[in-house]
């Protein structure tokens, strides 16, 4: 949400009425705020099903599969806010500029997901999976209307039984997690406690295989977009098709029109988008439509580039983002072991020699040293080089590995400190998992 603010009273707030009525308080009411200087602001009912805990921030600071990977392997239970700005600085009177989703979580796993973009509605969503024909959703659009959604709608027509509905359902839920995943420019929120769950549903998926197909989603989506000239290429129709296009090329080219970019035209052709950039690198393919760099803006001096030397190239990656977080995580781990324990080192050396032969290559060659350092580069270079994952799904599976290799090591934290130091410790990683210590 983006609004106005203006200074009244001392502990009044206003917020848009739908808003309110999104906290339950459409008739007003006591908020709890938390705010941070210069970065946001937090509101919750004052009432006692409030939320128990939070953490928010920048998806320039967490992507979504950062977030999503730390409340799968807290095994939490709440909803992820998330909201995606188009623009750096989107204008109050231009709401569609803003879009919403929220992602239910219990005990870690996905039970719901809701969301404000056209591209993930119902009728959208079941058309591109071939579930719903375009004509019967023309048909029962109009039918739908206030404690009639368009889910009811298309049993009472005979269109959808109750199961297909559900399973219908799961794929929206789905689409919505999987399609958050490649969105770069927002803010999160996570809102820990109990949520209403009479929409939940059983995806056929657990939240770690979402994570790997998620992240495999964000690898295509970088590697389209670098084809088409980044996410801000202006796209403009080229010659005219051969051949009828399909359905998804022809709503991106009917979006397209010389002055809206790429993720513009995702949004004006309703489509998520990884759907537009699939599309939109097709008709680039076959000329149909021109992708141009983004015009700096008036009065923005062009970048002046120099070349240089490039630096000496090494297949280690440097530890940085998650990775580096691990390090760190791993030698605070070890630090409070060996406090307790001499042989805290080969305690937390023996996980190695217990893994399937089949897992073991993605160790290869790790430890942790004398001094508590774990090689968390070198996880990323063996998981690369099996030639399995690439990009950002070899960066997925590195950090599934390692999230397994910390849940051993806190295992023995609890086994091996009295209960107080061991909650402090766990509490100190939590708090570094969110990059709060």
């Amino acid at each position: 949400m983006r609004a106005k603010l203006s200074v009244g009273a001392e502990g009044e707030i206003v917020l848009p009425p739908a808003e309110a009525e999104g906290l339950g308080l459409a008739g007003g009411g006591e908020v709890d705020v938390v705010s941070a200087r210069n970065a946001f602001a937090l509101v919750t009912p004052a009432r006692g099903d409030a939320p128990s805990g939070w953490f928010a921030g920048s998806l320039a600071a967490l992507t979504v599969p950062e977030v999503v990977q730390f409340v799968f392997t807290s095994l939490k239970t709440g909803v992820l806010l998330l909201s995606f700005e188009r623009d750096a600085t989107p204008a109050p009177d231009r709401p569609e500029a803003l879009r919403r989703k929220s992602i239910f979580f219990r005990d870690g796993q996905v039970v719901f997901a809701s969301s404000t973009d056209p591209a993930d509605r119902l009728g959208n969503v079941l058309v591109r999976a071939g579930v719903l024909a375009p004509e019967d959703l023309d048909r029962c659009a109009p039918l739908v209307r206030g404690g009639r959604p368009l889910g009811q709608v298309l049993v009472d027509e005979g269109i959808l039984s109750s199961g297909r509905l559900y399973e219908g359902i799961t794929v929206q839920v789905r689409e919505i997690l999987l399609g958050a995943f490649v969105e770069t420019a927002g803010r999160f929120a996570f809102l820990e406690g109990a949520h209403d769950e009479r929409n939940a549903v059983k995806l056929p998926e657990r939240t770690r295989d979402l994570l790997l197909e998620g992240m495999k989603r964000v690898e295509e989506a970088e590697r389209l977009a670098a084809e088409l000239g980044g996410r801000d290429a202006v796209l403009s129709r080229g010659v005219t098709p051969g051949t009828a296009p399909g359905a998804i090329e022809a709503r991106v080219l009917e979006a397209v029109d010389g002055r809206r970019t790429l993720a513009d035209a995702a949004q004006t052709a309703a489509l998520p988008l990884l759907e537009a950039l699939r599309a939109a690198a097709a008709l680039a393919r076959a000329g149909t439509v021109i992708a141009a760099a983004a015009t700096p803006a008036a009065g923005v001096e062009e970048e002046i580039v120099i070349e240089v030397e490039p630096p000496v190239r090494t297949d280690r990656p440097r530890p940085s983002g998650p990775f580096e977080t691990y390090r760190r995580i791993f030698k605070r781990v070890f630090a409070g072991l060996a406090a307790a324990q001499p042989d805290a080192r080969e305690r937390l050396n023996s996980y190695f020699e217990r893994l399937p032969a089949k897992q073991r290559p993605i160790f290869d060659g790790v430890s942790v040293d004398a001094d508590g350092e774990l090689d968390v580069a070198q996880v990323l270079v063996n998981v690369s080089a099996t030639g399995a994952h690439r990009g950002a799904a070899a960066k997925a599976r590195s950090l599934e590995a390692l999230e397994d290799l910390l849940a051993f090591a806190l295992f023995e934290v609890k086994n091996c400190l009295p209960k107080a130091d061991a909650d402090a410790l766990l509490r100190e990683v939590g708090r570094m998992q969110v990059g709060k210590a």
